[in-house]
């Protein structure tokens, strides 16, 4: 049952008179019951000192001290007499079992005469045939019941309490009654003295209820109930609840400041976490293409590394074959000095040949004018035969022979001469050859020099070569070093961008609780979640920048390692924009908050006044009427 604070108010200010009422009520009643049982203690004591008083007649009866018409008579005389109460008007009443009258102050006309079925209370009940029959059926020789029966000089039937005793042996019915009335009376006063001080504290703790209520919605700003309805749903996040207009400075007032206030920070952090989540995805992306790229990196300078060291073995046999290409140019230049020695002595001697050949010249030149002579000498030794006649014949035979052998002396000179002139032609052809042969060995030891020199500087730049390269393999190797490190550094990275991504889906998650209204955009189905949103962006191709290291290392096999790429980032890649900040695609400007409807309070019940009873009066008695209309005749 939903009850507004001040119906609470009320039930408690209820609960509060319905408990003084109780307390009233119960007072009055235990306060009627304490004066009924002393007003039946004491006519309980009154019957019993008279029964006493009536055992004693009896005892003397049967003691035989009296006749017992005598102790009767005795003991009704003095039944008669007695009296008490207030005034000492309450008087005793003697009947027998079957409801003869023996004694009666009030009315003597009863006594002697049987009332069975003649007196009647109130109510119409008989009363002698009550109270005989409630003495038969008591063990104790006792019983008390209550009648109605009118006051002296009244005609409205009261309340009146009967005992009586029962006198064995003699079958008398002694008994006394009194009104009680007057306890009602007190009960009325009693009850009207309660409802007055009911009056006054619905009045008081009414007023205090009135003023604690009135003080309290006036600081809460509405219901508390409205309040509490307001705080629960702001607690499941619902930020859209509209807050009825209160004042400023109530608890109302300050959650719509605090609604206000978590609306925009909310929002801010939605925002924010977007922009986070994004900028954490690509930050995964770009770590993960680095750490690619840095695969590569150390791919290639891996390659590198090799590569200088197979230059540096190069370089080395190089250098290597530059000394030994220096040894031998500088042997070549030992040879070649030497074969220019030979040669120039080749050309000397070829000149001692020429020489020698133009000296043989000159001797065939002499031997040909010595078989000229010869010839001339045969000739005229012929002529000198012929004119000899017979004697000269021998002398002209040998002439003859002298003259061919000097044709043939000169014909070989001729040969000879021929031969030498050409071996003469060639000795000076070769002379000259030899002398271009010196020269060009001249030149060619010159040139063995200038090689031999050249091959110096060449080992001696492939040695720098050689500890220039050992230096780029050193670093190199620090390069491939720190590239490794770096490879370590950007997994850690991608690693804490995948941590924070995943922080800040988080944060989005317990974000997504808070609902901001209309101008939220994503309280509802509207909104998707940032790895959704991140799997959307991802969809976009990528631009990749293509390496200068891919060409050199693209006989390594280069794969980034498995903990240098988180395990959501291939759905939550975002495209590479190198001049845009992260996550400036994403962010959204958030619309103003939806107030949602306001919230039913619960229906007010409205209070039911109690219709007031009235009691109503007793109705006047039917029958039991005595012949002077008399009603105080028991």
């Amino acid at each position: 049952m939903n009850l507004s604070f001040k119906q609470k108010i009320g039930v408690i200010v209820g609960a509060a008179l319905l408990a003084v009422a109780v307390l009233i009520v119960t007072s009055t009643l235990a306060a009627s019951r304490r004066v009924m049982e002393a007003r039946t203690e004491q006519l309980a004591t009154a019957v019993q000192s008279i029964h006493s008083i009536v055992n004693a007649y009896k005892s003397k009866a049967d003691k035989g001290e009296m006749t017992v018409a005598d102790a009767q008579k005795a003991a009704a005389e003095a039944v008669r007499v007695s009296r008490y109460g207030a005034g000492n008007v309450e008087y005793f009443y003697i009947y027998t079992m079957d409801g003869t009258g023996v004694v009666h102050p009030i009315r003597k006309d009863f006594e002697g005469q049987n009332m069975m079925g003649k007196l009647k209370d109130g109510q119409g009940k008989d009363v002698i045939a009550t109270l005989t029959g409630a003495l038969r059926a008591s063990k104790d020789n006792t019983a008390m019941e209550m009648g109605e029966f009118a006051r002296p000089g009244a005609t409205v039937p009261s309340p009146k309490l009967q005992y009586v005793v029962r006198v064995p042996g003699w079958e008398w019915m002694l008994g006394s009654g009194l009104y009680t009335d007057d306890i009602d009376a007190m009960k009325a006063r009693l009850y009207l003295t309660g409802g007055l001080q009911l009056l006054v504290v619905l009045l008081i703790v009414g007023g205090i209820g009135w003023s604690v209520g009135r003080s309290v919605i006036r600081q809460v700003g509405g219901e508390p109930s409205e309040a509490y309805e307001v705080m629960a749903r702001i607690a499941q996040g619902d930020l859209g609840v509209q807050i009825p207009p209160a004042a400023p400075g109530s608890v109302m007032g300050g959650l719509a400041q605090m609604v206000g206030s978590l609306r925009h920070l909310v929002s801010e952090v939605r925002s924010a976490t977007d922009s986070i989540t994004t900028a954490s995805s690509e930050i995964a992306q770009g770590n993960a293409d680095l750490s690619h790229r840095t695969e590569q990196t150390a791919g290639s300078l891996q390659a590198t590394a090799s590569a200088m060291e197979e230059l540096t073995s190069t370089v080395q046999q190089t250098s290597n074959s530059a000394s030994m290409a220096n040894q031998l140019a500088t042997t070549a230049a030992e040879v070649a000095g030497r074969g220019g020695v030979v040669v120039a002595e080749v050309v000397s001697t070829m000149g001692e040949i020429n020489d020698s050949s133009k000296r043989i010249a000159d001797i065939i030149n002499v031997i040909d004018g010595i078989a000229f002579q010869t010839n001339i000498l045969a000739l005229n030794a012929a002529v000198e035969a012929a004119r000899a006649g017979e004697q000269g014949r021998g002398f002209a035979v040998v002439a003859s022979e002298v003259r061919a052998l000097a044709g043939r002396s000169a014909e070989a000179a001729k040969e000879i001469k021929a031969l030498i002139g050409a071996s003469v032609q060639k000795v000076e052809s070769g002379s000259r050859l030899v002398a271009n042969a010196g020269q060009t060995m001249d030149e060619i030891v010159t040139s063995v020099k200038r090689v031999a020199d050249i091959i110096a500087e060449i080992h001696a730049a492939t040695h720098e070569q050689s500890q220039g390269i050992a230096g780029v393999n050193q670093s190199v190797a620090q390069l491939d070093q720190m590239t490794q490190q770096n490879s370590a550094l950007v997994e850690e990275s991608a690693a804490a961008a995948g941590s924070m991504r995943e922080q800040a889906q988080s944060l989005a998650r317990m974000m997504a609780v808070f609902r901001l209204g209309s101008g939220d955009g994503e309280g509802k189905e509207g909104r998707l979640p940032p790895s959704a949103r991140g799997a959307a962006a991802a969809a976009a191709p990528r631009a990749r920048p293509v390496s200068s290291l891919g060409a050199s290392a693209s006989s390594a096999s280069l794969t980034p390692t498995a903990g240098s790429l988180p395990a959501s980032s291939s759905a939550t890649a975002q495209t590479n924009k190198p001049t845009a900040a992260p996550g400036a695609a994403s962010r959204r400007i958030p619309s103003a908050a939806r107030r949602a409807s306001p919230a039913d309070t619960g229906a007010r019940a409205d209070k039911a006044a109690a219709a007031a009873t009235r009691p109503k009066a007793a109705p006047p008695p039917t029958g039991g009427k005595d012949a002077e209309g008399d009603w105080e005749t028991f």
